[in-house]
């Protein structure tokens, strides 16, 4: 692994892992199940993204991951070459599908058959490893937004102790087939302050090859966000990336930029487009509104992404008014053009 530091103000950097790059900071879209919604690996390259994030308790239910590991790894199996991250499975403990947490991990049940996955730190470090991402996340325990000062205070504890047994089982696996796959830790703490010091003490002083900063864009007002950054920004090493998970919106961004955070991920920009609304340079568009029906006009102006280049507003409109999938997929190539663009400015 190499990280660069090319400037420290304002920050940027190149991240490198086994032979594939991607400048800082940069935005990743999510791709739960080794694809977006309605969006494939071409769109992904010819919209310019570097990274991705793909969900690993996902991907071991279905396919499962060994089928993606006889595959030759998510890679090859989803014909994508950028950098790949994949979460552990800790935040889908607020997804419907979570069952309840025990001593040593997780327990969810399977949406994909009537079973259940019990996920231990061991376990998802086995997954992440198998099915060959660039960057493994530890799992982490989230404590929801408003929890109580000893319900965060645990669920902080916890994600230390599966810091250190992640650590463990991820340098036994890359000991017996060395990969060169990264792991980051992830800073907990709700939004109490001394939590989210303790944490980031804890976790910075382990050896691993990133920070992350969890449990935020979580219900949290703005102000709660950029104060459990503030928090926790004095402890991040300098010549290590700062990746702040699961924040999307443009002006979040923009400001964390400027405080030295390098990558970030979100459901964001295909959200929005799910709901017909476009991000451009001017703010929100609602691309329903009656206004856009006889619009020849890109969806913005300069804009270099497929959807701009070959498509107008009025015919974006009648897509999403006629709820064809291919509007979404055109709604959601712009969103995320426009995102990886805006987080470099």
């Amino acid at each position: 692994m190499s990280f660069k530091l090319i400037s420290k103000s304002p920050r940027r950097g190149i991240l490198t892992v086994r032979n594939r790059s991607v400048e800082t900071p940069f935005f990743m879209p999510v791709a739960t199940k080794a694809t977006g919604k309605s969006i494939t690996s071409d769109d992904y390259n010819k919209a310019g993204v570097k990274a991705i994030i793909c969900n690993s308790l996902h991907l071991s239910m279905l396919p499962g991951s060994e089928v993606i590991r006889d595959n030759g790894g998510l890679h090859n199996f989803m014909n994508y070459n950028g950098v790949i991250f994949t979460d552990s499975g800790g935040f889908q403990a607020s997804s419907k599908f979570f069952k309840e947490k025990v001593s040593k991990g997780l327990v969810f049940n399977n949406p994909y058959n009537t079973g259940t996955v019990r996920l231990t730190p061991e376990k998802a470090m086995k997954i992440q490893h198998d099915i060959g991402s660039d960057v493994a996340m530890v799992l982490d325990d989230m404590a929801p937004y408003g929890a109580s000062y000893e319900e965060s205070k645990k669920a902080m504890e916890k994600t230390h102790e599966w810091a250190l047994q992640s650590l463990e089982a991820h340098k036994k696996l890359e000991e017996e087939n060395p990969t060169g796959q990264l792991l980051f830790g992830i800073i907990q703490g709700n939004f109490y302050e001394d939590l989210r010091k303790e944490s980031a003490k804890f976790i910075t002083n382990l050896p691993f090859d990133g920070f992350a900063i969890g449990g935020l864009a979580i219900g949290e007002t703005q102000e709660e966000m950029l104060k459990a950054i503030e928090w926790v920004k004095e402890y991040l090493p300098e010549d290590k990336p700062r990746y702040v998970m699961g924040v999307g919106k443009p002006e979040d961004i923009s400001f964390l930029v400027k405080h030295g955070i390098d990558c970030f991920d979100s459901i964001y920009p295909t959200k929005n487009a799910r709901h017909g609304t476009m991000l451009t340079k001017e703010g929100s568009l609602g691309i329903m509104k009656g206004k856009y029906k006889y619009d020849q006009n890109p969806v913005e102006e300069g804009c270099e992404c497929h959807t701009c280049k070959n498509f107008s507003r009025a015919y974006i409109h009648h897509l999403t008014k006629v709820k064809d999938p291919s509007g979404f997929r055109m709604r959601s190539i712009h969103n995320i053009y426009y995102l990886i663009n805006n987080v470099k400015k």
